[in-house]
C-alpha cells in the first residue's frame, strides 16, 4: 500500500477538522479538493477510504451529501441555508464585478472569503479580490473608492458594524507581484478557494502559477488547474512607453497620499506599493491555532 493511502484515514479527518472551525460540513467533491496532504489522490481512493472510516469508526458522519466530524452533524442543516444566502450574495458581487471592468488598469475580480465557498452568514458582507495591471494598484482603488457611489456600488466603511451585502475590497495586488505569503495552510486554502468572475489576459491563472507552492498543502486543489504556459514577452512602443510613465508616476502620488492618510490608522492591515490587504481582523493565527487543537484532539500528528 503506498504511502499517500495508507495516510488517507489521517489526511481525511484533517481536512474535516479545517473545515469545521468554519462550521462548514463538505461534499464528496469538496472534500478530495480540498484534501490536506502532500501528494495528490484520485476521487476512487479517497471514496474507498472514507467509506471504511464510517462504516468501522465513530469519527465522520454523513447524510449522503455532506460528511463532517461525528459530533458536528448540526452544521448540516445551516449549510444548506448558508449556500442560499450565498447565492444572492454572488449576484450582487457579479454586477459589481461587471462594472469594475469600466477601469481599464483591473485585470481581475474574485470573490474571496466566506462567500467563495458559499458558507456566508445573512448578514455577512462581500470580498473582492483586485487584480491590477503594474505600477496602477493604488490609482485603481483611488478611482474605485472615488466611483463606487456613481456606479451604485455600496462598499464597506471601515469598522462597520452592518455591513450586510456590501463590498469589502479587502485583497489589491499588482500583476507582477501576485505571490502571496506566508506560505501555509491557511494562505493556501485563501488562495485555492478565489473564485474568478472579471477574468482578462488569463489572470487568474498567472495567479495560481505565482502561488504554485500551496501543492505543499493542498495538492489535489491545486493540481490539474493549470498546464503551466509562457506567456509572450513584447517590448512595448515608444507611445506605450510614455503612456506607462505617466501612469506610474500618478500612481505613486496615489499611494503617496492614500497611504499618508491610512498610516494612522494602520493596525494589522500589510501595505506596500504592489499589493495592500485590508483585512478587518487577522484571522490566520487564531484559524491555524484552532486547528492544530482540533487535529490534537483527534489524536492527529501536526501539520
Amino acid at each position: 500500500m503506498s504511502s499517500q493511502i495508507s495516510s488517507l484515514p489521517e489526511n481525511i479527518l484533517k481536512t474535516l477538522a479545517y473545515a469545521d472551525i468554519f462550521d462548514y460540513p463538505l461534499t464528496l467533491d469538496e472534500l478530495v479538493k480540498f484534501l490536506i496532504g502532500k501528494s495528490e489522490v484520485k476521487k476512487k481512493d479517497l471514496l474507498n477510504s472514507l467509506t471504511k472510516m464510517i462504516t468501522n469508526s465513530k469519527k465522520i458522519y454523513t447524510d449522503g451529501e455532506f460528511y463532517c466530524l461525528s459530533k458536528r452533524k448540526n452544521l448540516i442543516p445551516s449549510r444548506v441555508k448558508k449556500r442560499k444566502w450565498s447565492k444572492e450574495k454572488l449576484k450582487i458581487a457579479q454586477k459589481t464585478a461587471a462594472k469594475l471592468q469600466l477601469l481599464p488598469w483591473i485585470k481581475m475580480v474574485g470573490i474571496t472569503g466566506a462567500l467563495a465557498m458559499e458558507n456566508c452568514q445573512k448578514e455577512d458582507d462581500i470580498d473582492l479580490l483586485v487584480i491590477t495591471s503594474a505600477d496602477s494598484l493604488w490609482i485603481t482603488r483611488l478611482l474605485t473608492i472615488l466611483l463606487s457611489p456613481f456606479l451604485g456600488i455600496k462598499r464597506r466603511k471601515p469598522k462597520e458594524k452592518y455591513p450586510k451585502d456590501k463590498i469589502c475590497f479587502n485583497l489589491f495586488l499588482e500583476e507582477n507581484h501576485l505571490k502571496i505569503q506566508p506560505q501555509d495552510l491557511f494562505t493556501a486554502h485563501e488562495i485555492c478557494q478565489v473564485k474568478p468572475l472579471f477574468n482578462k489576459d488569463q489572470t487568474y491563472e498567472k495567479f495560481l502559477l505565482e502561488n504554485k507552492w500551496v501543492k505543499k498543502f493542498l495538492p489535489n486543489a491545486f493540481g490539474c488547474l493549470l498546464l503551466e504556459k509562457n506567456s509572450p514577452i513584447f517590448s512595448p512602443d515608444f507611445r506605450a512607453r510614455i503612456k506607462n510613465l505617466f501612469l506610474k508616476i500618478f500612481n505613486k502620488i496615489s499611494f503617496a497620499l492614500q497611504y499618508w492618510y491610512m498610516k494612522p490608522k494602520i493596525t494589522q492591515e500589510k501595505v506596500s506599493y504592489s499589493q495592500a490587504f485590508f483585512h478587518p481582523e487577522n484571522q490566520r493565527k487564531k484559524i491555524l491555532s484552532l486547528y492544530q487543537e482540533k487535529i490534537r484532539q483527534l489524536g492527529l500528528d501536526k501539520v
